[in-house]
């Protein structure tokens, strides 16, 4: 986290930049105090999907063929590439994967937290 704060006090001239590491501070930070245990259980599978995403971002990105598919403006990013893969863009996957991952926790504990509640409310009334 301390990393992206840093990279944004420098950089935070460039579009691409500020907007992902801007929210995955904000993103990171709330999870990190609300939701300790999405970041436990995603982080590790994060993890292990960098490597397909590295292999087909790397191929949209000009590897492997002679002409790229996706074209990144470097004064917008900060230059650094894992092989042709913007090093935002893994932020990116990050911010959208974990986004993702910690709704449907939330809305996952919110339905069994409501059942659990109807059940008991019908428990009630039959006693």
């Amino acid at each position: 986290m301390a990393t992206l704060i840093i990279s944004l006090w420098y950089l935070y001239d460039r579009w691409y930049t500020l907007v992902n590491f801007g929210y995955a501070i904000l993103l990171l930070g709330l999870i990190f105090n609300f939701r300790k245990k999405d970041l436990q259980l995603f982080l590790p599978t994060f993890l292990v999907i960098l490597i397909p995403f590295f292999i087909i971002n790397g191929v949209l990105t000009g590897s492997f063929i002679n002409e790229q598919v996706v074209w990144y403006n470097n004064a917008e990013t900060m230059g650094i590439r894992v092989g042709t893969v913007p090093l935002e863009d893994s932020v990116y996957a990050l911010t959208m994967l974990i986004t993702v991952f910690t709704l449907m926790e939330w809305f996952e504990e919110r339905k069994k937290r409501s059942k659990n509640k109807n059940h008991s409310s019908a428990n009630n009334l039959l006693t």
